[in-house]
C-alpha cells in the first residue's frame, strides 16, 4: 500500500513537473496588430477581343497590409467555382481565375485553400500588387455572370 501511495505521489509530481515545463516552453504568442484590405474588382463585360485572346487580365490590384510582427499574406476563395451559366448547364471552374505578384512571372490557379502571396520578416505597412487573369474559351464558356469571393489573410510568421 505504501509503495502504491509513493508511486502515485511520484507520478503526480512528475506530471506536475512536465506541465510546468511545458508551460515554460510553449508560451502563447505575443499579441500582434495586423490588418489587410483590398477593394472590389470587376472585370467588366468580356467581349470578342478577350475571347480571341483567350483571357482577360486585371492588372495591379492593390492589397494593403499592416503588421507589427513578421507576416505572411495569403489568398483563397470562399467559392468552389466561379458560378453557373445563365442557362444553368455550365459551371466555370475556379482554376480559370489565376493570380500572380505584379512583378512575377508564373500564374497560380485560384483555390479555396489559402495560398501564400508574399511574406516579410520585417513589420510595417505597405501594399502588395497582384495581377489576375480569367481564362476564356469560345467553345466551353457559356454566357453568364461569374464571380468569386476571395479572402485575403495576413498572419504572423
Amino acid at each position: 500500500m505504501r509503495n502504491a501511495l509513493l508511486s502515485r505521489a511520484l507520478l503526480f509530481t512528475l506530471v506536475a513537473f512536465i506541465a510546468i515545463m511545458s508551460a515554460a516552453v510553449w508560451t502563447p504568442p505575443a499579441h500582434a496588430e495586423m490588418f489587410v484590405s483590398s477593394n472590389r474588382v470587376n472585370a467588366g463585360i468580356v467581349g470578342a477581343d478577350e475571347f480571341e485572346a483567350g483571357y482577360v487580365v486585371i492588372p495591379r490590384i492593390p492589397i494593403f497590409w499592416e503588421s507589427d510582427v513578421p507576416w505572411r499574406l495569403t489568398v483563397g476563395s470562399l467559392d468552389p467555382d466561379l458560378g453557373i451559366s445563365s442557362d444553368s448547364r455550365y459551371v466555370k471552374p475556379l482554376e480559370d481565375l489565376r493570380w500572380r505578384l505584379s512583378d512575377g512571372q508564373s500564374w497560380v490557379p485560384m483555390r479555396q485553400e489559402a495560398e501564400e502571396i508574399d511574406w516579410s520578416s520585417e513589420p510595417g505597412s505597405g501594399v502588395v500588387y497582384i495581377d489576375m487573369v480569367i481564362l476564356l474559351d469560345w467553345l466551353r464558356d457559356a454566357p453568364g455572370e461569374y464571380q468569386a469571393d476571395l479572402v485575403f489573410t495576413i498572419e504572423s510568421l
